[in-house]
């Protein structure tokens, strides 16, 4: 389920990184796909720098740095 809105249709979920920081742990872990880095998700037993948000809570806080549900 969503984090933020609480979306529950798995096919629009996506791991996030809490921190904002995925693109310097995808370099670190040489996982350049997205695949990539859910196989390395799962055989690290999902760690929690990882949160679960759905595509548009996901895109607006790489885009904004903050989903607009978290600004009501």
């Amino acid at each position: 389920k969503c984090a933020c809105c609480g979306e529950m249709e798995r096919k629009f979920l996506t791991l996030d990184h809490i921190n904002g920081d995925g693109a310097k742990h995808r370099k670190e872990t040489k996982r350049t796909s997205g695949v990539g880095m859910y196989l390395w998700a799962i055989k690290n037993n999902y760690p929690a720098i990882f949160q679960v948000l759905c595509m548009n809570c996901n895109f607006a806080k790489g885009s904004n740095g903050m989903c607009p549900h978290q600004t009501k």
